[in-house]
């Protein structure tokens, strides 16, 4: 008797999986970040840009700017300590309907639990808004930049803003490091 095929299967189309988003943190080899558009749409103008490198430039206070951490090269960054805060001085922004806002963080001693937060005032108002909050542990790990971006929009008849970093864990060790921080603006 001639010999019998082994039976076969009929072939199954291969699943094709979703478009995945590229991952949101920073190459830790020294290479330089990924430039991402602000979010919204629209013509984008820089409102205000800072490495550190020479100054605090619009962050207040003393003993804020510190070295060796920096990235994606240079040596200076800004640091919240526990509960400190880092916060700007007024900013001009007259001619926006939105803002975008970025940055790069590092932590350092965070426990799980741990958070800072980012938060805006704007001109005739006396307390902080809450714009993000990060939680160590959860949206990010010690030792390891990471950019964060976020959208603001501008209240009807509001000039000027301050922008604040604010500090909320338990221990002298708890650190965040702030880098290369870029707002911009839509124009109305």
């Amino acid at each position: 008797a001639a010999p019998t095929a082994a039976p076969t299967t009929a072939p199954t189309t291969a699943p094709t999986a979703a478009p995945t988003a590229a991952p949101t943190s920073a190459p830790t080899d020294g290479t330089a970040p990924p430039v991402t558009a602000p979010t919204g749409g629209g013509d984008w103008v820089e409102v205000y840009k800072d490495d550190f490198e020479s100054d605090q430039g619009l962050f207040m206070g003393t003993n804020k700017r510190f070295e060796p951490i920096s990235f994606p090269d240079g040596n200076w960054s800004l640091r919240i300590r526990r509960i400190s805060q880092l916060k700007t001085s007024w900013i001009d922004i007259r001619d926006y309907s939105q803002l975008s806002f970025k940055f790069w963080m590092y932590a350092t001693g965070m426990e799980v639990g741990d958070n800072f937060f980012f938060n805006v005032r704007f001109n005739g108002e006396t307390a902080f808004t809450p714009v993000d909050e990060w939680v160590s542990g959860t949206d990010f790990s010690n030792r390891e930049w990471l950019q964060q971006a976020m959208t603001i929009g501008v209240p009807a008849g509001k000039r000027k803003i301050q922008l604040q970093f604010k500090g909320d864990s338990d221990k002298g060790n708890d650190r965040v490091y702030i880098d290369q921080v870029l707002l911009e603006g839509n124009p109305n």
